[in-house]
């Protein structure tokens, strides 16, 4: 069984500005910010606040699923051609978890001739084949993490696991995935959330059945 750890926005928000002052006090000075979609987009947009860098921009691959990696080579699919050349580049992901996304940004941004590349993420975890220049917090031990930005889409998917994809009905959908919230301890109106969303997640060959008003 994966042991699932839930971060929240308190918490998200300190590594931030931990982040943040990490980056501040080794002196360097980006020009530019780029996040790697989806994960690291909010914390670039926090960091990049921080530090004052108005030049933000996403680079978008394709790595994981929930809880495993949906391909195993990353897939890139978007850069920003144009944006990075001669500039000293801000790389951000909210973890380091095998660490290919990174390497593969890193590569493929590299092509675009920067200045230089750092790379900043909230988690280090011990797996990563690449160590970040900076980090807010590093794990001892491997475990899926999980973010309020993509608080639905995880519980949800580890509730259509749990199931089976076949068997799902949005009321028994939506049960386990309250149920699989509460277990992490992830507080607030999580039932509502779940109740305005669940609708969009099941298994499209599923709606006919089960479904709640």
């Amino acid at each position: 069984m994966v042991e699932v750890v839930y971060i929240t926005w308190k918490k998200v928000i300190r590594l931030c500005y931990r982040l943040a002052r990490k980056i501040a006090n080794s002196g360097y000075r980006p020009e530019v910010v780029v996040s790697i979609m989806r994960g690291g987009v909010v914390p670039a947009l926090i960091v990049s606040d921080i530090l004052n860098v108005d030049s933000f921009y996403a680079l978008r691959v394709k790595h994981w699923g929930i809880a495993e990696e949906a391909y195993p080579v990353p897939v890139i699919e978007q850069l920003p051609q144009g944006r990075v050349e001669g500039k000293r580049v801000l790389l951000v992901d909210e973890v380091a978890d095998t660490g290919k996304t990174l390497e593969a940004s890193i590569n493929e941004l590299a092509k675009l001739h920067p200045k230089e590349i750092r790379t900043a993420v909230l988690h280090l975890k011990p797996t990563s084949v690449v160590v970040p220049n900076y980090y807010a917090e590093k794990l001892d031990k491997w475990v899926w993490l999980f973010y309020p930005w993509s608080l639905v889409e995880t519980v949800v998917a580890l509730a259509i696991k749990e199931i089976g994809e076949s068997k799902v009905t949005e009321m028994r959908l939506l049960e386990t995935a309250l149920s699989l919230a509460r277990s992490l301890g992830i507080k607030g109106p999580i039932s509502s959330i779940l109740k305005t969303s669940i609708k969009y997640y099941i298994p499209e060959a599923n709606t006919s059945s089960g479904n709640t008003n």
